[in-house]
């Protein structure tokens, strides 16, 4: 992906089974939204993904017309203070 836009981010921990432990991901268009949404920032993980049993995040901001508008996006492999850490 980053070679196709190099705006894409993105950041991952795997385990030694080469699974993904913890990912962040933000395309070009969420980090130019951040620069001008980026006041109040909200992080919600009330979203699991049944298949690979990861805890699927969201950052979320709020435009000048009062929509949400996506951020960012995370998977975590658990909700530990260490995976946050990792995440902020």
């Amino acid at each position: 992906m980053k070679e196709k836009n190099q705006n894409f981010f993105f950041e991952l921990e795997l385990e030694e089974d080469q699974s993904i432990k913890l990912a962040f991901w933000a395309d070009a268009r969420n980090r130019a939204t951040f620069e001008y949404f980026g006041d109040v920032i909200s992080f919600d993980t009330t979203y699991n993904t049944n298949r690979y049993n990861l805890v699927c995040g969201s950052f979320v901001g709020v435009n000048h017309h009062g929509q949400s508008t996506l951020l960012g996006c995370s998977l975590m492999k658990n909700e530990e203070i260490e995976s946050f850490k990792w995440l902020f």
